[in-house]
């Protein structure tokens, strides 16, 4: 169930991205983030009160709470650097490398801090998953070597692909290890603290945290309330907090279940999925460099769960 749970973490969270695509260009990645953390707590409080749970909220172990909280403050400013080193580099450089290192860190702190020592079955599928996700964030090289191009032009696009690897790449990539580190530790700290309460209860707080982050930041700065586009934008918006909150749900409940390596290296396959709802739902075509990182992401989930 634990692994089963983990590869549905990854497809809803690729969801999640497919449906955030349709939003107006007056919408920034703040107030999608705002939006799904605000609505996917009114959604698992929700199904608290339809499970009966709420009472429990209040009564949650304090030590699980406090690692809980914790785990969930440290992936919120970690996310909120994600997109900094986004803005600073380019996807093909961050991208890769924030997950890879964040599945490396994870697994081996997991080993050192936990006693989960990783199966073969789990290196092997995280070294294929790893490979997967930095070709699906290649692109195939503009051609400069074209006759009828101008030569200037050819020099221009030269310089300019080597300029922004030397001034943008590496300030992005930089954020993006810190971003990874910060993951591993909140993916350790809502291992420690899930031993102490239920998964639902734990999604909670998980999203908690971050929707009252929100709350002090949109009382702060009225410019970025999401009242002034949730206009034309609410049903798209809804959706996402919902799967949002699904994700935060299947992802505690992930863990509950399986071994925190399996489960790090299963989330992480959500580039895969988003490039499979990209082509069969936007209609995006794929490069043979997405085809072939699938493929590989898809091989590193039948060789993590060969041995479970």
């Amino acid at each position: 169930m634990g692994e089963l749970s983990a590869v549905i973490n990854a497809i809803l969270w690729a969801l999640t991205g497919v449906v955030t695509k349709g939003v107006t260009k007056n919408v920034r990645p703040h107030h999608i983030v705002t939006a799904q953390v605000w609505f996917g707590v009114v959604f698992l409080i929700t199904v608290l009160f339809v499970i009966g749970q709420i009472n429990t909220l209040l009564t949650v172990d304090h030590r699980s709470a406090i690692y809980l909280a914790s785990g969930a403050l440290a992936n919120t400013v970690g996310s909120l650097i994600f997109w900094l080193a986004i803005s600073r580099g380019t996807v093909t450089a961050v991208y890769p490398t924030t997950q890879s290192i964040f599945i490396m860190v994870s697994v081996f702190a997991g080993w050192i801090f936990l006693g989960d020592e990783p199966q073969l079955s789990v290196i092997g599928g995280a070294t294929l998953i790893i490979l997967g996700v930095i070709l699906l964030n290649l692109k195939p090289p503009m051609d400069t070597s074209d006759t009828n191009m101008p030569s200037v032009i050819q020099v221009k696009s030269l310089e300019n692909r080597y300029w922004h690897l030397l001034k943008g790449d590496y300030t992005g990539i930089a954020l993006g290890v810190i971003t990874s580190l910060l993951w591993a530790v909140g993916f350790l700290s809502t291992v420690i603290g899930l031993e102490g309460t239920s998964p639902v209860i734990a999604a909670t707080i998980r999203s908690l945290v971050p929707a009252i982050i929100f709350a002090v930041i949109s009382i702060s700065f009225p410019a970025i309330r999401i009242t002034r586009i949730i206009n034309g934008n609410g049903l798209r918006l809804l959706g996402s907090a919902v799967l949002f909150g699904l994700s935060a749900l299947t992802f505690v409940i992930a863990l509950d279940n399986a071994p925190p390596s399996v489960v790090v290296v299963l989330i992480n396959t959500s580039p895969m999925w988003a490039v499979l709802f990209a082509a069969t739902i936007l209609r995006e075509q794929p490069t043979r460099f997405t085809l072939s990182g699938a493929t590989l992401c898809m091989a590193g989930i039948f060789v993590t769960l060969s041995f479970q």
